[in-house]
């Protein structure tokens, strides 16, 4: 099968789909597939990567970042080119809702409607905006989901989708592995004693447009966090933080939640970690950790949850949105009622005072959850029984 799989941004750009997307297209041609991922160039030029694997071809007017009208010129001459030169079974779109690029994604549309390509919109997040619902309401061959919560959600908006599926995100369990993170070094890095329990909170302090993020619920964890510090000083408090690197600019986002920190006096518990490290990185910070923590509200998925329960960690979510889908209560993890800091102080301690064969149980039981439903292998079979319903054979 002859596979196109688009999104604006591709690894080494960092992100969740362009995670994702690599992931795609690696595994679908370990099973033979010819792959091309169709992305923004990372220069002012067009690029075309063929290494191992899918070849990558980057557009530089297909950067959202660029929103003169002479670059969306450019960029519908470079999608004539690009389809004229190449020929595809289905074609794959995830996430073209940027809001300042709509005329982008109707262009890819236009092309895929032009060239009798099937085509599958990816939604990996919450779009409710009236663009957002414009886009999805394009004939789609079929909207793709992250959950049925998120395809049960988007439904109620009473669009005029032909048809629905579900995939579930995925990730490589052999790849998350705990043996695999380098535990050790990574806890040294941040200072931390052989006593300290390490939270990870594994979001952005600001969202895109540069104000504080809310949905993720860092004042939740902060409330909890100073609670938990009336008992305790045992624990630092891990933040990703944004900004690539420059470190003003990190400590000028987390000022945002000064009054939280001095009221909690929790400065000396916090640790921002550089997203500019390379994806192992990850993999070092879960297995660094204790506990990871997002009390998000109405997640679409959470992959942070699947890549840390892949790891063995505790995790600790919200009981909304998709969370109840990927973990099970007291069994494989922890979900807590919305906004509620005081439960979520109470279940940090007694997390705290489990015993480590305890967790090592609970830990052992998230593995198994992702290894039978979350695996890459499981989101790269359900994608190609919905390409086979599509393409011709």
């Amino acid at each position: 099968m002859n596979i196109l799989l688009v999104h604006w941004y591709y690894p080494p750009q960092v992100g969740g789909v362009e995670t994702l997307l690599q992931l795609w297209g690696e595994q679908l041609a370990l099973r033979g597939h010819e792959v091309t991922i169709l992305a923004a160039s990372l220069s002012e030029r067009d690029e075309v990567q063929q290494d191992k694997g899918p070849r990558v071809v980057r557009l530089a007017s297909f950067d959202p970042a660029k929103v003169q009208i002479s670059t969306l010129f450019e960029f519908r001459d470079a999608l004539h080119a690009f389809f004229k030169e190449h020929s595809f079974d289905i074609m794959h779109l995830h996430n073209m809702f940027a809001p300042l690029t709509p005329l982008r994604t109707v262009m890819v549309f236009e092309e895929g409607i032009r060239h009798h390509i099937p085509m599958l919109m990816h939604s990996h997040c919450m779009n409710d905006t009236q663009m957002g619902k414009l886009l999805l309401s394009l004939s789609w061959d079929d909207v793709l989901f992250v959950s049925e919560w998120h395809r049960k959600v988007t439904l109620g908006l009473d669009l005029p989708f032909k048809n629905t599926d579900v995939i579930y995100n995925g990730v490589r369990v052999d790849y998350f592995q705990k043996e695999k993170g380098n535990r050790e070094q990574a806890r040294r890095q941040i200072q931390a004693s052989p006593n300290d329990c390490i939270l990870l909170w594994p979001s952005r302090i600001v969202n895109p447009d540069g104000k504080p993020t809310t949905r993720k619920r860092l004042s939740t964890l902060l409330k909890a966090a100073a609670r938990v510090k009336k008992k305790t000083n045992t624990f630092k408090i891990m933040l990703m933080a944004s900004a690539y690197g420059d470190e003003a600019l990190q400590k000028r986002h987390l000022s945002a939640y000064d009054d939280l920190m001095k009221a909690g006096e929790l400065y000396e518990n916090i640790v921002l970690l550089d997203t500019t490290h390379s994806y192992s990185f990850m993999r070092d910070t879960y297995a660094a950790c204790d506990i990871m923590c997002l009390p998000s509200v109405d997640e679409v998925f959470g992959l942070v949850f699947i890549e840390a329960m892949a790891m063995e960690k505790i995790v600790v979510g919200a009981q909304s949105g998709a969370l109840p889908e990927i973990v099970d209560n007291g069994v494989d993890g922890y979900l807590i009622e919305p906004d509620n800091d005081r439960e979520l102080a109470e279940l940090f301690l007694s997390i705290l005072e489990m015993g480590k064969g305890e967790r090592a149980e609970m830990g052992q039981r998230a593995r198994q959850k992702v290894m039978d439903n979350f695996s890459s292998d499981h989101m790269i079979d359900d994608t190609l029984r919905i390409y086979e319903k599509y393409a011709s054979p």
